[in-house]
């Protein structure tokens, strides 16, 4: 049984109100989650943490009073705070889904990029800049749980104020450093990177007041808007596995128009139930059926309703009824494959730009023909729009998804076949492979297989009419990953990651004519050696922000140039 999400004050509220000889040892007390014994009940959950003390959660957990201890020293007590922190956040999106799908107002900007901040709007991107900060000061291992209530308490004044793309990056760090501290298997480093990057860019664009002050303050999650009807028919299913341990599923559907729909739902769980979900029951309007039949079947929608990024809603205002689904030979599946590669490619990276909750539904989605081929960097898939081959690796390497063992059979017995491919744009040249068809293929299957959803056997497979290696070799990348792997470090360790090595990988990157890289790595090097005191011998916070403003130009540049590689990979010529 999972802990319900907590409001982000309310967790922070509890951790303030620690004495300072509890504070110290909370991140101890969050490292016994796995001894705790979760009860559900109609009203919420009770959690025995240490021996007769309980602590009771009353969802929704949105108010210091919904939380609550047997011990004598409830509120101010260590098993409260350490239940709160440990808890998932409540984000608006949870928030929203709590009631029903109706379509909240959007404020309009007065102009078209927007009004400059507010003193109360930089006062909080101030505040969740110096937290984010703090966190490239220490690193993941010095982010424990008073830090976390920090940023939470800071993400709470940045909703308050009306901040909702901070907000919400801010969230995913506090996640992803929970996730680490945890040993999640679904947690990587360059996430977490990546998300303390979009939150010190959005302070900093608040901050200094430039760029899109509009597009930097985000909008909220607007509800469902009426679409009309639709008639989708199922593309594929993929399984979703979060490091906020919520596992679940998510179809991805087209109309007649060739647009993709996505149709989504995710619940707290263990990584076990993963691929199982995609076999549960999901309602749209008076249809039930599994997502995986879903992917494969065909839906007319009447008074459809969806989000501004086309994730279609579950209500029950929605009518449908099940038709017949087509394969991706037919129409209207079959024109997302006549669209060129490298146009594809350019959607998606002009999709990246866009904050998170405004790309559309499958914006990263590629959809690829070719015969597959294998080397040593694994499974290839050679295409007439590139001159070289697209290397189709796994989104996950969890064993209880069959993703690695799809795709190494595809490797070993189908060499030299012609299949199409649903992929999803992961780097140069590169994609994650979520499913594939074949006319070889067995009709049990029905049309394709989800790469991540069922399992191939040898059976299923012809041998292949060649091995030979693909024509044509990689093109050659910028080393990029020096710059990145520095960037990494410090999210890791903190500062003191920038005592080794720095100067050499400035002096290769030189070499690899990328002054400009090579500079700002320098430039980290000299923040993160930089240490000052006051009068009183306190370590300046200034020398923390300054190292938070040179890992962000690093981390910017470091973008830029790779976006413009990956441009730069997809393209014919």
């Amino acid at each position: 049984m999972s802990l319900p999400p907590v409001a982000p004050h309310v967790t922070a509220a509890a951790v303030a109100a620690l004495p300072t000889r509890l504070r110290s040892k909370l991140d101890q007390a969050v490292e016994k989650q796995a001894s705790w014994t979760v009860t559900a009940s109609d009203s919420g959950v009770t959690i025995a943490v240490d021996g007769d003390v309980t602590v009771t959660l009353t969802t929704p957990v949105d108010t210091p009073d919904a939380a609550a201890c047997t011990c004598l020293l409830a509120p101010r007590c260590l098993h409260r705070a350490a239940v709160l922190s440990a808890a998932p956040v409540r984000t608006t999106h949870q928030a929203a889904a709590a009631g029903p799908d109706v379509a909240t107002p959007e404020t309009v900007a007065p102009t078209e990029t927007g009004p400059p901040a507010t003193a109360a709007e930089k006062a909080a991107a101030t505040q969740v800049r110096d937290v984010a900060a703090l966190i490239l000061e220490h690193g993941v291992a010095g982010a424990g749980a008073v830090t976390q209530a920090d940023l939470l308490r800071a993400i709470h004044q940045a909703r308050a104020v009306g901040l909702p793309r901070l907000a919400t990056a801010a969230t995913r760090v506090v996640e992803h450093l929970r996730a680490a501290r945890r040993s999640t298997p679904g947690f990587h480093l360059a996430d977490l990177t990546d998300d303390l990057r979009e939150t010190l860019t959005v302070c900093h664009l608040l901050g200094a007041g430039i760029g899109d002050q509009r597009a930097a303050r985000g909008t909220s999650r607007r509800g469902y808007e009426p679409v009309g009807d639709l008639h989708l028919y199922g593309l594929c299913t993929e399984p979703l596995r979060t490091s906020t341990g919520h596992v679940g599923a998510v179809s991805y559907l087209t109309d007649g128009t060739a647009t993709i729909w996505s149709l989504a739902q995710a619940r707290p769980d263990d990584g076990d139930t993963a691929r199982a979900a995609a076999h549960a029951s999901v309602n749209l309007g008076d249809v039930t059926l599994s997502h995986r039949e879903l992917g494969r079947a065909g839906i007319i929608a009447s008074n459809a309703q969806a989000s501004a990024d086309r994730r279609l809603s579950h209500g029950s205002t929605v009518q449908a009824v099940r038709t017949t689904g087509r394969t991706w030979h037919e129409e209207p599946a079959d024109t997302l494959w006549r669209q060129p590669i490298p146009e594809q490619a350019a959607r998606w990276l002009s999709a990246r730009e866009l904050a998170r909750p405004e790309r559309p539904a499958g914006h990263d989605l590629a959809f690829l023909d070719g015969v597959l081929a294998t080397d040593q960097r694994g499974l290839l898939l050679r295409t007439a729009d590139l001159p070289g081959p697209i290397i189709v690796v796994a989104p996950h390497d969890d064993p209880v998804l069959p993703y690695v063992a799809n795709l190494r059979l595809l490797a070993a017995h189908a060499t030299g076949l012609p299949v199409r491919i649903i992929g999803r744009f992961h780097g140069p040249r590169q994609v994650h492979g979520l499913a594939v068809a074949a006319s070889w293929l067995p009709d049990r299957f029905g049309g394709h297989v989800d790469l991540g959803v069922d399992q191939m056997q040898r059976a299923d497979l012809p041998d292949g009419t060649t091995t030979t290696e693909p024509s044509g070799a990689d093109q050659p990348q910028p080393p990029l990953h020096l710059l990145s792997h520095h960037l990494q470090r410090v999210v890791a360790v903190g500062r003191s990651a920038l005592v080794p090595d720095v100067e050499r990988d400035a002096r290769a990157l030189l070499d690899a004519q990328l002054p400009t890289a090579a500079s700002v790595l320098r430039e980290l090097r000299r923040a993160g050696h930089r240490r000052s005191r006051d009068a009183f011998g306190r370590l300046s916070q200034q020398d923390s922000i300054a190292l938070a403003l040179a890992w962000l130009v690093a981390g910017a540049y470091q973008d830029a140039a790779a976006t413009a590689a990956t441009a730069g990979s997809w393209q014919a010529d």
